[in-house]
This record gives C-alpha cells, sequence and structure tokens, in this order.
C-alpha cells in the first residue's frame, strides 16, 4: 500500500482547475497589467473563450480604455496569461 504522503500531491493536483489558475493569475497580477491608476476604476474577468472582459463604472473611463488602452492591455494579459488564453478584449460599463 503506498504511503499517504505520496499520493496526496497527485489528489490534489487531480483537483485543480486550469481555467480557475488563469482567472486567479489574472486578478493577481491585475495592478501590474493595468496599473496603480486603472486597477482601482476596473475589474478584470476572463471567459473560457479567451475573451477579457474589463468592468468599469462610468461609460467615459470604458470609452477611453477602448480607444487608448484596448491593445496594450491585450498584450500585457497575454504575456501574462499566454496568446492562446486571451484573445480579444472587451469594455463593459456596470456590472
Amino acid at each position: 500500500m503506498d504511503d499517504i504522503r505520496s499520493i496526496l500531491p497527485k489528489v490534489i493536483k487531480g483537483f485543480e482547475d486550469p481555467e480557475k489558475q488563469k482567472r486567479s493569475l489574472l486578478i493577481d497580477s491585475w495592478p501590474s497589467i493595468a496599473g496603480e491608476k486603472l486597477t482601482k476604476q476596473t475589474r478584470p474577468q476572463l471567459s473560457s473563450k479567451g475573451i477579457l472582459y474589463i468592468h468599469v463604472k462610468e461609460s467615459a473611463l470604458a470609452f477611453e480604455i477602448s480607444q487608448r488602452y484596448r491593445q496594450s492591455f491585450l498584450k500585457r494579459t497575454q504575456a501574462v496569461l499566454g496568446e492562446e488564453s486571451v484573445k480579444e478584449v472587451r469594455v463593459l460599463v456596470g456590472k
């Protein structure tokens, strides 16, 4: 019979969800991706289809991010999570 210490890491690894890991990494890395100012005004959400949703409260900020920062958010997030994990950025007002 195997020792519990040798089995436990395999069991724990089986419970790890890759999508959940990506989302956690995104949340943890968001201050370096968005910068200090925008981190306080935004909330990231990653869909399973590779869409990064950036939630904001004001439409003016949504417009500014869409026009000025969308590509940099995409590139920075891809640098952290991988190009195959993030394919598109959308900005949503509300929520």
